[in-house]
């Protein structure tokens, strides 16, 4: 996949970033600078809150203020409730927060950076995992 103009985060990327975790990170700054846009679903937001300590906050919302952060309509909840009608009886275990992180993407028209595919196997969204394609 060549290098998207827009990302949308899951949430496992974003932990993975706060941790600073090498590979993710050097990815990050590489695509920051190329001036990949980056996405944050308030579904993403609640979830990484969930998981932080309260001294963490200042350092989150740094990381978050260099991403844009998208609404919820009814429209992406309504495709994300088509998705998981469709997805949900071959699929055990993909919550209704991934199936909303879906319809996001979907609704964006971009890729949703992911290492989490086996809870996204919708036709309909391409997944970026943030590896360095091999150079020719």
């Amino acid at each position: 996949m060549p290098t998207p103009k827009r990302l949308l985060l899951d949430t496992d990327i974003i932990i993975q970033l706060l941790k600073k975790q090498s590979d993710v990170l050097e990815r990050f700054i590489s695509l920051h600078e190329q001036d990949v846009e980056f996405y944050l679903s308030p579904i993403v937001i609640a979830e990484i809150y969930a998981g932080a300590f309260k001294n963490e906050h200042t350092e989150i919302e740094a990381f978050f203020n260099l991403c844009t952060r998208w609404t919820l309509d009814t429209n992406t909840a309504k495709q994300a409730g088509l998705f998981a009608a469709q997805y949900r009886k071959a699929y055990q275990g993909i919550s209704m927060e991934d199936y909303l992180l879906a319809a996001t993407a979907e609704q964006l028209a971009c890729p949703l950076w992911t290492r989490n595919k086996k809870h996204y196997p919708m036709s309909e969204i391409d997944l970026f995992d943030g590896l360095v394609e091999p150079m020719s």
